[in-house]
């Protein structure tokens, strides 16, 4: 490779990102793996990956990932999540922290009842207000299309819009990844 390659265009405006709240939208899944991994390698803070796809932690498992020192995976499961979230909440409000929600579409599946859209939302401005205390940093990811101005779920649900979060768009072409605010 040589010297002048950058596997990444723009991966300064995440760095510089003034939000705590990211919303990361991709169409390819190892676009959204080699991109998430990057944004682990480039901070220092412990990292909480709550994986609800499970593409990363089988990656990780398999050490396909390099292994980060500070990084925790979780892997829910739906019995076990509302027991999950006062340690995490404590984490992310007590010490500073990346967290990474893998992904939006994978919590929706992951979930079921009623009201799942209320309950994805809530946890999401949960983890936000937490957040705030420590000054950590969420990211969520989510595969997503831009619908007449409105970013929509494959399965149709739009998307949490908010002045607060900031939203970017990850795409691969020609071996690299470009990142546009969205």
């Amino acid at each position: 490779m040589d010297s002048n390659h950058k596997p990444f265009d723009n991966f300064e405006i995440i760095q510089t990102s003034r939000s705590s709240t990211n919303l990361i939208f991709y169409n390819n899944a190892f676009s959204k793996i080699k991109f998430i991994t990057k944004i682990m390698e480039s901070h220092d803070l412990p990292i909480l990956y709550l994986d609800f796809d499970l593409l990363f932690s089988g990656f990780f498992e398999a050490e396909y990932i390099t292994r980060l020192p500070n990084i925790q995976v979780i892997t829910p499961e739906s019995e076990t999540l509302k027991v999950l979230l006062p340690n995490i909440l404590t984490k992310i409000s007590s010490e500073k922290t990346i967290v990474i929600l893998d992904s939006l579409n994978g919590l929706y599946s992951f979930l079921d009842g009623d009201n799942l859209g209320r309950f994805v939302n809530s946890l999401i401005m949960l983890f936000a207000a937490n957040l705030k205390f420590s000054q950590s940093i969420l990211f969520v990811t989510c595969m997503a299309q831009k619908k007449e101005n409105v970013w929509v779920l494959p399965t149709g649900r739009h998307i949490l819009e908010s002045e607060n979060i900031n939203r970017f768009e990850i795409k691969e072409t020609d071996s690299k990844i470009k990142i546009n605010v969205a």
